[in-house]
């Protein structure tokens, strides 16, 4: 049985196939989607956590997350950011987030990133 399920938003298919790589050898459940078609799975599916980068074509980061907060089926789901370093400073502020994850990360902090927000 998966540990939790994570939803990953992302438009990089490279990023994508990497996450779902990592997580799912770690015991998760992957989901993937890319900005707004991530919001109706995030109702539907209602991952444990959603890791979420922050420019996408179509609908950005910024808008997928308040779109998740004002949905209250997905409101209290708890959200990651993913961006480089420089673009996270600037943009997350703005976002109804729960944590950060600067890009490129390492495998060690993307394990316990997604664990202190899967774990009872």
């Amino acid at each position: 049985m998966a540990k939790a399920t994570v939803l990953v938003i992302d438009d990089d298919p490279s990023i994508v196939d990497f996450l779902e790589m990592a997580l799912e050898d770690e015991g998760y459940r992957v989901l993937a989607s890319v900005d707004g078609e991530a919001l109706q799975m995030a109702h539907d599916l209602q991952p444990n956590v959603i890791l979420l980068d922050i420019m996408m074509p179509g609908m950005d980061g910024v808008e997928v997350s308040r779109r998740l907060r004002a949905d209250p089926l997905t409101a209290g789901i708890p959200i990651v950011v993913m961006s480089a370093q420089d673009r996270l400073r600037a943009t997350a502020a703005l976002m109804p987030i729960d944590d950060r994850l600067p890009k490129p990360f390492a495998l060690d902090r993307l394990f316990s990133t997604v664990d202190r927000w899967t774990s009872p």
